[in-house]
């Protein structure tokens, strides 16, 4: 069921890049997480999207998909929500518009991985694990503190990593997954 619906997800969105009304997209959530080596259950499918100059309305028109912006203090500049009918199941589907300086960071690190069976574009693991620390919920935490304990990351990525929460505004969350004392 979530093959054929991720299936569909990235055929719409192929078909909406053809399209000139989003740039690009990549995986991110409970799929993504599996696919960097940690067994996760989820109900849904998460994806980043960067829109370019395009406008959400036209994006939202296409895939049949209802656009909520963000508001100014929302830590996100919008979100799409859809359903992906498969064999009588419904697959809830987001697409997540980030701030600027997220986007840089997620599309920058984008790697072509199998997910249920499909090549699809993934975003790295390090900038999942600051993605996580970003959304800040219980499970959210708990996918961050699972990859970097699968990734084993080496002192320099640690180095390069913690960095990078700084320069984001996750600096004290980042400290939990290597302090074990916070």
């Amino acid at each position: 069921m979530f093959s054929q619906a991720l299936i569909e997800t990235l055929g719409r969105l192929d078909r909406a890049r053809a399209q000139g009304l989003v740039q690009s997209y990549v995986l991110v959530g409970g799929f993504a997480v599996s696919a960097w080596g940690v067994t996760r259950a989820t109900r849904d499918i998460d994806l980043a999207v960067a829109l370019g100059g395009s406008d959400p309305a036209g994006l939202a028109t296409h895939l049949g998909a209802d656009y909520r912006p963000g508001n100014p203090d929302d830590p996100l500049r919008g979100v799409f929500r859809m359903e992906v009918h498969v064999g009588g199941q419904v697959v809830p589907v987001q697409l997540i518009v980030l701030p600027q300086k997220w986007t840089e960071l997620v599309f920058r690190g984008v790697e072509t991985l199998s997910v249920l069976d499909c090549l699809v574009p993934v975003v790295n693991w390090q900038a999942l694990v600051l993605l996580k620390l970003y959304a800040g919920g219980p499970t959210d935490l708990q996918d961050a503190r699972n990859i970097v304990a699968v990734r084993q990351p080496s002192p320099a990525e640690r180095k390069a990593l913690v960095a990078q929460a700084e320069a984001l505004g996750v600096a004290e969350e980042i400290k939990t997954l290597f302090d074990p004392l916070s």
